[in-house]
């Protein structure tokens, strides 16, 4: 590896660790809204962050992987909020939030 190819990779990888917060809590309304059906994997993870949990269900007859990103609210609140994102082939078709 060439001696100044270090300090650019470095300064890459840190950029791309602070672009997600570290745990993704619950996910407000407007954030909510935000996410629509079509979009990739990679618009919800930055506009949400990474997920709370990550599910895989399987895959289509066309083999298109089906899996599901969870995010939950904070322990401790009075409403207990999880936003479902669901994923066909790398593209949201569904959401849902689940109060309980």
């Amino acid at each position: 590896m060439q001696k100044g190819f270090f300090l650019p990779i470095a300064c890459i990888v840190v950029m791309v660790m602070l672009a997600f917060p570290v745990a993704a809590g619950q996910v407000d309304l407007r954030e909510f809204g935000l996410i629509q059906r079509g979009m990739s994997e990679a618009e919800v993870l930055v506009r949400l962050g990474p997920p709370d949990h990550e599910s895989f269900e399987g895959f289509t007859p066309n083999n298109l992987l089906l899996k599901s990103y969870f995010y939950f609210s904070e322990t401790g609140r009075h409403q207990e909020i999880t936003t479902v994102i669901k994923f066909k082939g790398g593209r949201v078709v569904r959401t849902e939030r689940i109060i309980r």
